[in-house]
């Protein structure tokens, strides 16, 4: 077998999935929930969970053969495969194969796991990066414009392109010198402005709507600059009257539903941040809602819960969406020569998790894959899948 190191991977959409998906089997997945040790005795605490999650493999991995225990021996070591001796996730995954040594640190708590299975086992994985871990907060103030770059760990301020004014009292001197008014103070939640409507004449309103939308509009032209070849879903913080109005100059395609609605200049970045997650699991939310108003539109002809056909036909690039269960599992075989499932167990080495091979199949030809709530799923179905013809 092939000598390689650990890999340590972020895997930030379900794309940078594919290339280790493609991988041939034996596949090892190793899933831990770290523990919360005091830092003296958390790498011993991790060291013996880790140990104690290999040794469920023993017996599975001598249906592998030579090959089986060499990938079982070449993860043994829990410093070679951590690579850092304070985590930085609540909890690790880690992929081995003749061909790939990758580690990824997770956000979440998952539940303590190890199989070998003819592909990857991918669905506790699944749940974060099916919502992507990387997006941007715009938080329009008036003061000042900033752009944050997101993870569920992290947020990091972004710099504007050189030549874009975050200040709108800047950018009026600077670009409408002769049209600002010694008696029109900056617009705010004081006297004169009621949710956005500045009382005095209707001129007085017209310009400064002007004036703002000509500035949003070089803010706009920074951000597609920023994000330029990107696809991150960008999410807007702002008070709520300026809402629609950025979004009506917005250029960007990838601008979240969802918003942080307040005045961003009083939110320190990590304030910031944690509104944004709350706000994006519920544009995750809907997303499933869409997708399952979808699902039942086209049942019966476009999309069904069959686990037998959904996974053939997601073996043949069939699946555009596929909609999994956040805890049910199918155990079974997938006979790649007559390309047919049986889905009961064997006992045997080609034994794996149906759900997971359909959603590995699935972004293997470019689809999408959600994670939904059990209760939610079609029928109680373990899976659920729109076609693309």
């Amino acid at each position: 077998m092939t000598t390689l190191k650990p890999e340590l991977a972020e895997f930030q959409s379900l794309k940078d999935l594919k290339p280790m998906l493609a991988a041939e089997g034996p596949c090892l997945s190793v899933y831990m929930q770290l523990k919360l040790a005091s830092p003296t005795h958390l790498a011993r605490q991790n060291a013996l969970e880790w140990k104690e999650t290999l040794g469920s493999l023993e017996g599975k991995v001598e249906q592998f053969g030579a090959q089986g225990s060499e990938l079982l021996h070449s993860v043994s070591d829990w410093e070679t495969v951590s690579q850092n001796p304070q985590p930085p996730g609540k909890s690790i995954a880690v992929f081995r194969s003749r061909d790939v040594f990758r580690s990824t640190w997770m956000d979440g708590k998952v539940a303590s796991r190890a199989s070998i299975e003819p592909r990857f086992h991918i669905r506790p994985l699944l749940a974060e990066v099916a919502r992507g871990r990387v997006f941007d907060i715009l938080g329009l103030s008036r003061k000042n414009v900033r752009m944050l770059r997101c993870t569920p760990r992290s947020s990091e301020e972004v710099p504007f392109p050189t030549g874009v004014i975050t200040s709108f009292d800047a950018w009026m001197n600077t670009a409408q010198p002769n049209r600002i008014r010694d008696n029109r103070g900056t617009p705010g939640p004081g006297a004169g402005h009621s949710k956005g409507v500045f009382f005095g004449t209707d001129k007085e309103s017209e310009d400064w709507a002007e004036h703002l939308t000509h500035f949003y509009k070089q803010i706009d032209r920074g951000v597609n600059e920023v994000l330029r070849d990107k696809k991150e879903p960008l999410m807007v913080a702002a008070v709520e009257y300026e809402l629609p109005l950025y979004r009506s100059i917005n250029s960007y395609p990838h601008l979240m539903e969802e918003s942080i609605q307040g005045a961003p200049n009083g939110l320190k970045n990590t304030e910031l941040h944690t509104r944004a997650l709350d706000a994006r699991e519920r544009c995750y939310g809907k997303q499933i809602e869409n997708k399952l108003d979808e699902w039942n539109h086209k049942v019966g002809g476009g999309a069904s819960n069959r686990l037998k056909e959904v996974l053939t036909a997601a073996y043949d690039g069939r699946v555009v969406t596929l909609l999994v269960s956040d805890s049910l599992e199918t155990i079974g075989v997938f006979d790649r020569t007559t390309h047919t499932a049986r889905g009961r167990e064997t006992g045997t080495s080609s034994d794996e998790d149906l759900v997971n091979d359909a959603a590995v199949q699935t972004i293997l030809h470019s689809g999408q894959v959600l994670v939904v709530p059990n209760s939610k799923m079609p029928n109680g179905a373990p899976l659920a899948a729109i076609y693309r013809f």
